[in-house]
């Protein structure tokens, strides 16, 4: 399944682009997402995001849907056409 994710800040000079889309697998978590990321655009990128306990405490994500945006955790479920945000407070 594929999910978008908008990125903010300094993952889009990390990656180079405000917008990516990721294929994982059905039943698939943030963290799924983030180390999909990171195969895609470098080790820097999913490091930014997550460390060994979960998000990294100055990094948000969000599911975007409507004019509503839900916080997720690394261990949070994503849908398929699902978009979320990365928001990483540097």
């Amino acid at each position: 399944m594929n999910v978008t994710v908008k990125l903010t800040g300094p993952m889009v000079a990390r990656t180079g682009t405000r917008d990516a889309r990721v294929a994982v697998p059905e039943e698939a978590t943030v963290e799924d997402v983030v180390n999909r990321l990171g195969e895609q655009y470098g080790q820097q990128v999913s490091a930014g995001i997550v460390d060994g306990f979960g998000l990294r405490s100055d990094t948000r994500v969000l599911r975007e849907s409507g004019r509503d945006a839900e916080p997720l955790s690394a261990h949070s479920s994503v849908e398929a056409g699902d978009t979320v945000r990365v928001q990483v407070n540097a």
